[in-house]
């Protein structure tokens, strides 16, 4: 009846219990811990809208001025943030459009003040409806916080990481070398 299984069974499930606890005290210790990241998010250089015939769309270029302390969301059981600029803006054939701009993975206490001056786009504004000329475009920082253990948190978007920007009546290409 108390053979070297049955032991390792209850010692295994023993210790599998235990550290399911222990993570789930992790996981609902740090939804009490407060942060107060600051952003600041800031269009740098226009430097085209265009229409695209071979794609049949619109396409928006520009630079942005980023500062972004996000030191404070790190704690105990945050593995890596996901953080991203995403442009929303309102059209006559959607009400709500949204398009991630740029994004980057922050791994580390270390990495968690972005700072960058002139960043170019790593994804185009692009508008296959063709209605970006003379809207207005907020840019929002935004980030979801990956735990090591428990629920995705996504947070980021408050007023007061979003910039807005009006965009051209007419297309404009700034001359290469502006670019």
């Amino acid at each position: 009846m108390y053979n070297i299984f049955v032991r390792a069974n209850a010692v295994f499930f023993y210790w599998t219990t235990v550290i399911f606890f222990l993570s789930m005290g992790c996981s609902v210790t740090s939804f009490y811990f407060e942060s107060n990241p600051t952003v600041t998010l800031q269009l740098n250089k226009f430097e085209e809208l265009s229409y695209v015939a071979s794609y049949n769309a619109e396409n928006a270029l520009f630079s942005l001025d980023i500062d972004a302390d996000l030191t404070s969301l790190f704690n105990w059981n945050v593995k890596q943030l996901f953080v991203w600029v995403s442009a929303e803006y309102e059209t006559k054939t959607y009400d709500k459009n949204q398009v991630i701009l740029w994004d980057t993975i922050v791994e580390s206490v270390d990495e968690a003040h972005i700072l960058l001056k002139d960043e170019k786009l790593k994804y185009e504004l692009t508008s296959f409806e063709k209605e970006l000329r003379n809207r207005q475009i907020n840019l929002t920082l935004s980030w979801d916080i990956m735990p090591v253990v428990g629920l995705l948190k996504m947070q980021g978007g408050q007023s007061s990481n979003v910039h807005q920007i009006n965009m051209p009546q007419k297309y404009v290409r700034l001359p290469s070398s502006h670019r």
